[in-house]
């Protein structure tokens, strides 16, 4: 393996892993506060990789702004189906979010076939070119992309550390009880954390369409992704879900380039399997009563 394949495989794997990441973590940020798992998380991916498909093709509307429109209206829809669909079963057993996120599931992923149809779209690129090194080629489109990635992490976390919302959703997760009563409301962190969560999938499914294909089955596989990542990190943990991503990004990366895409989702499963082993929570999670 040379030197150029090596930072090619790990520049891909770097940008792999961060979409992963953004993901799993709007995922383990719902867990976190409602103590639901949302398995239509990845319908969530999906649409937003479809809404910046229109917003490019169709309308002809600039790309990152049509990464943020994505963003806002997905995080209005999540909002919408934490109050109708979630709030209900909120503290009930986790069998019925997993009825209703199945159902999900299959009304998204059915409509989004009735609606967009079964061919393969693509979304434009919005650079051209790439930086040759060392023998190497590195398209500035993922080089960006990464960035863009890495620096919304890191907005999320200075969001949850630094405002008195992202502080709320903190408190709401550690305490529900203890803290609505020092005055936070706990069904209004639900739906923003939700909103935040379905937001930050739709964020990597516009960012992903403009490198890989779009199809309205899509969301399966990210759901899959985001459940391998957060089993990895831990259920709850924002850090366990960046570490579970880049993990999950590199394996994809670098096995499947070596030897098969197969061989890759082998890897990854021995991989949750020897970390549950020794960290039965996850890397960074906690056991949850």
């Amino acid at each position: 393996m040379s030197l150029a394949e090596l930072l090619q495989m790990t520049v891909t794997g770097i940008n792999l892993g961060l979409m992963y990441a953004l993901i799993a973590i709007g995922l383990t940020l719902i867990f976190g506060v409602m103590r639901i798992v949302q398995y239509g998380h990845g319908e969530m991916y999906m649409l937003g990789a479809f809404f910046l498909y229109f917003w490019i093709v169709e309308w002809g509307l600039p790309y990152w702004l049509g990464v943020a429109a994505s963003a806002a209206v997905i995080f209005a829809f999540g909002a919408v189906m934490q109050r109708v669909l979630f709030r209900p079963l909120h503290g009930k057993h986790l069998l019925y979010s997993l009825a209703v996120g199945l159902g999900l599931i299959f009304i998204l992923s059915s409509g989004g076939q009735m609606v967009f149809g079964t061919t393969v779209k693509g979304i434009p690129g919005f650079v051209s070119g790439g930086i040759i090194w060392t023998g190497g080629y590195l398209s500035y489109e993922r080089i960006v992309i990464s960035i863009v990635s890495a620096l919304l992490v890191l907005g999320l976390w200075l969001f949850l550390q630094k405002t008195r919302t992202g502080m709320a959703i903190r408190a709401v997760s550690e305490d529900p009880e203890t803290s609505a009563l020092q005055g936070i409301r706990p069904a209004r962190i639900h739906w923003v954390a939700f909103g935040i969560g379905s937001a930050l999938a739709a964020v990597a499914g516009s960012l992903m369409g403009t490198l890989l294909s779009i199809v309205p089955t899509m969301g399966f596989m990210a759901t899959i992704k985001a459940f391998m990542i957060v089993i990895m990190g831990g259920l709850g943990s924002i850090p366990g879900a960046l570490v579970g991503g880049l993990i999950l990004g590199m394996i994809d990366s670098v096995v499947t380039t070596t030897i098969s895409a197969d061989v890759a989702i082998i890897m990854s499963f021995v991989v949750i399997f020897l970390i549950l082993v020794f960290r039965p929570s996850g890397l960074f999670g906690q056991q949850w009563n």
